[in-house]
């Protein structure tokens, strides 16, 4: 019955608009609406059709992706944009819902194609050649092998879906497993294999940050979690050495974050880091490990994809994203310094934000699986909230610049996006139950 109520009350919605686009921002709400509260009568699992099935960890990024892409359309974009967003949504939807292989690869593919086009589109600089063809050979080529291993995996077990290898048990050798999963490690992307994200950042319109950061670098930390509980013979064998992959590459990558002066990058390296905590957390195997993978995909798409607007309007401001000509931004407009303070403290996991609730999770599974991980966990929660606190604070604090600033009014509509970013992250902990599904 509540379905129906909020169906009503959001489509009185559509009258008071005359515009197609507020109206499709509309659906799009009504959308994430409908299927959040669909939660209670189907208990997170449709089955039953041959290629398609939802559990929890696809309905929630598909809510995540409903929420992203309906925050996207409130911008003021031209059709052409437009129409690469609603191709990469559908695009989306049926990767979180496959359970065929071929058919997950050929989405996992597509879903190239829309960023790539917004990069070249809506690039800021010819460097956005160079970025688009970093991102094309890493993320092509490193998934040849995986076309590879899915025609060995049909040839010996005649099958590919993946509910089948599940129950089948199947095993490959460790050198195999990691050909299969490095396509998902590159995505992602994790240490040592992350030079083509903040480049692809740095010249990517803010649009295309938001979609890359908020949902696209979810397809490969979702590859793993599928993957890791299918394979889970042959993750025993070397998750010791992803393990430690992933959380010293984050430290590192927390050094690194230290040292940079332009805003767009350091917020594109915090993903690496963040990347990183998730793929250590899945690779334990255990339940409380899945889950806080899951809510650092949720909060990390919902603050880095409103930390990447931030630095827009900054941009758009004062002309630049370097820390030392954006120094002094509190005292130009105090109300946009709150949403960086609010943003950058969910970034660094401080209470109550679904930041803290997912690294307590992925801090518990690392540390049951190993205790000798504590000293070097410390260190990077430590210069997790480093990082968070130099890009507040250099970048809000100071004698600001008044050579470049042109004093851009922000209006309604970039309170509202922020908000729309902020809200949901700070209010899904008062809702943990209902990732206990599963």
């Amino acid at each position: 019955m509540m379905k129906f109520l909020f169906l009503l009350i959001f489509s009185m919605g559509l009258f008071l608009f005359e515009n197609k686009l507020n109206k499709m921002i509309i659906y799009f709400f009504m959308l994430f609406f409908m299927m959040f509260l669909n939660i209670y009568s189907t208990n997170l699992l449709i089955g039953g059709m041959n290629l398609f099935y939802m559990d929890l960890y696809s309905f929630y990024l598909i809510l995540l992706s409903l929420w992203i892409v309906g925050c996207l359309m409130m911008m003021n974009l031209n059709n052409f944009i437009k129409f690469l967003i609603f191709m990469m949504m559908v695009i989306l939807f049926l990767s979180f819902l496959t359970v065929n292989l071929v058919m997950f690869y050929l989405m996992f593919e597509m879903s190239l194609l829309p960023i790539f086009f917004m990069i070249m589109y809506g690039g800021y600089t010819l460097e956005r050649f160079e970025a688009m063809m970093y991102m094309l050979m890493y993320t092509v080529i490193s998934s040849m092998p995986f076309l590879w291993m899915m025609i060995k995996v049909f040839m010996t077990y005649k099958s590919l879906m993946m509910i089948f290898m599940m129950y089948k048990m199947i095993q490959l050798n460790s050198f195999l497993y990691l050909i299969f999963i490095l396509t998902f490690m590159i995505k992602m992307p994790i240490f040592l294999f992350h030079i083509w994200l903040p480049k692809a950042h740095v010249e990517a319109p803010v649009y295309g940050s938001m979609i890359l950061a908020g949902i696209l670098l979810k397809l490969g930390s979702y590859g793993i979690l599928r993957f890791s509980q299918i394979l889970y013979l042959d993750v025993i064998k070397i998750n010791h050495y992803l393990i430690s992959l992933s959380i010293i590459g984050g430290v590192i990558i927390s050094l690194v974050c230290l040292i940079q002066i332009d805003l767009k990058m350091l917020v594109a390296y915090s993903s690496v880091v963040h990347m990183g905590i998730l793929m250590g957390g899945m690779m334990t195997l255990m339940k409380s490990g899945f889950l806080g993978g899951l809510l650092m995909m949720l909060a990390h798409g919902l603050c880095s994809s409103g930390l990447f607007y931030l630095v827009n309007l900054n941009y758009e401001c004062m002309g630049s994203r370097l820390m030392y000509i954006n120094k002094g931004s509190l005292s130009v407009n105090s109300s946009l310094g709150l949403f960086w303070f609010l943003l950058c403290s969910s970034n660094l996991s401080a209470p109550v934000s679904l930041n803290l609730i997912s690294e307590l999770f992925l801090l518990m599974s690392l540390i049951c699986w190993n205790l000798k991980l504590m000293l070097i966990m410390m260190l990077l929660c430590f210069f997790s909230a480093v990082y968070s606190l130099y890009l507040f604070s250099f970048s809000q604090h100071g004698v600001k610049n008044n050579l470049l600033m042109n004093y851009k009014i922000i209006n309604t509509m970039n309170y509202l996006m922020l908000i729309l970013h902020w809200l949901p992250l700070n209010i899904f902990f008062l809702g943990m139950n209902l990732f206990m599904y599963n």
